[in-house]
């Protein structure tokens, strides 16, 4: 295939590419969340249609960077510290969400969004796609309105997705703003199915 048709096919393939990002993003979130939230069962659902990108989704956040020659993912789980002390306390042994201290649930959020990130990673290894990514970093959730979602189609598809996770009855919301900046690479994700043994079962919380 010469350069002028494989740009047309990558161009005909942006939806489709769009759309398996997200599916694999939010993978990546909710197995992750299962693992280490002692919780077998884990909801997942959209925000509603009067949603408006910017809104503050909790008091916290934790975001981290996922970027490569073909692609930027800013990752971010936005929690109310209620949320981080419930669902932290079984990783730290304690009797309930009243012994964990707020520093320890903001590092089980850093670890979950490292571990997240640490997925998308992985499963981009599978079409051989090198992706790195930065420290988790926890911010107060009202810088939030700072962020900018707008969507963009040229030089960079720039795009964001959200959804929510509820886990022992404690809701986690999760967004990630998407940018595509190498659309011939990632045309590989068309036919990229996740298998079902990816989920990460053996991994184990390493604190930073």
């Amino acid at each position: 295939m010469d350069n002028d048709k494989a740009g047309e096919s990558a161009l005909g393939n942006v939806p489709i590419i769009k759309e398996k990002l997200r599916q694999l993003i939010r993978y990546a979130s909710i197995s992750r969340l299962k693992v280490h939230t002692d919780c077998e069962e884990i909801e997942i659902r959209d925000l509603g249609p009067e949603f408006r990108p910017g809104r503050i989704l909790a008091n916290n956040m934790v975001f981290i960077l996922v970027s490569g020659d073909a692609l930027r993912v800013t990752f971010k789980a936005h929690f109310n510290m209620d949320t981080g002390k419930s669902l932290a306390f079984r990783v730290f042994g304690g009797k309930s969400a009243a012994d964990i201290s707020r520093k320890q649930a903001i590092d089980y959020f850093k670890e979950f969004g490292n571990l997240a990130a640490g997925s998308i990673v992985t499963l981009f290894e599978k079409i051989d796609i090198d992706l790195g990514i930065s420290l988790p970093l926890c911010t107060r959730g009202f810088y939030e309105v700072f962020s900018d979602y707008t969507e963009k189609d040229n030089p960079v598809i720039t795009y964001s997705d959200f959804w929510a996770l509820t886990a022992n009855d404690s809701t986690v919301h999760c967004s990630a703003l998407i940018e595509i900046l190498d659309r011939k690479s990632l045309a590989r994700l068309v036919d990229f199915e996740i298998a079902e043994d990816e989920s990460g079962a053996d991994d184990e919380m390493d604190f930073l």
